[in-house]
């Protein structure tokens, strides 16, 4: 069965077409062999759990692995950071564009809401603490994260910081009437990732 390429896997081949040509068919081997390797590892885990881990996690430590094989581990960590913020600035664009149609800002709270609950719920290895939902507020502090816990567990939790990053950046002034905040984030080290998305009053 062939696997759905996710946009790291897409920009890893890209990465090693274009800068290590000569190499490229070895460090697509070598990725492929990985990311087999570590989806294998985590068959177990929730349906809501694999999401993650298939989508952005699992390629990400695939990736920065491979990369390390003909870079320095900054650069390599740099280069991953660039996949992923290439995507969030991509999603932010939309999100904004989006946002034009009047009145529209007023929900984004309560999306925020509904999909704190769907996709970053405790099934998916999240453990959002609410302490507002409502009324053009979603604020959460989330104790726990499969994208920290897993960088973490396969020695590269400084990693972790390119997924955190990518939500500032994909919600960071969206509209002007939107306020995106946050002061800490697991991957940096904090105790806790204290989300906030409000509509300004």
């Amino acid at each position: 069965m062939k696997r759905k390429e996710t946009y790291l896997s897409r920009d890893f081949r890209e990465t090693v077409a274009l800068r290590f040509p000569a190499r490229a068919k070895e460090l697509n081997t070598a990725f492929d062999m990985r990311l087999s390797a570590l989806l294998a590892e985590n068959v177990g885990a929730s349906k809501e759990k694999q999401y993650h881990l298939k989508r952005q996690i699992l390629p990400g430590i695939a990736a920065y692995e491979t990369l390390q094989r003909v870079m320095p581990k900054e650069e390599a960590l740099q280069t991953v950071h660039g996949y992923v913020e290439h995507l969030a600035r991509t999603s932010h664009k939309q999100l904004a564009a989006l946002l034009h149609i009047p009145g529209l800002y007023r929900l984004v709270p309560g999306v925020f809401v509904k999909s704190t609950r769907s996709v970053f719920g405790p099934a998916a290895g999240f453990d959002p603490k609410e302490l507002q939902a409502g009324n053009g507020v979603w604020r959460v502090d989330m104790m726990k994260c499969p994208y920290h816990d897993t960088c973490t567990e396969y020695g590269c939790p400084e990693l972790c910081c390119c997924f955190c990053d990518s939500d500032d950046i994909s919600y960071t002034g969206l509209h002007p009437k939107l306020i995106w905040h946050r002061t800490k984030t697991l991957g940096r080290g904090d105790d806790r990732c204290d989300f906030c998305m409000k509509v300004k009053k």
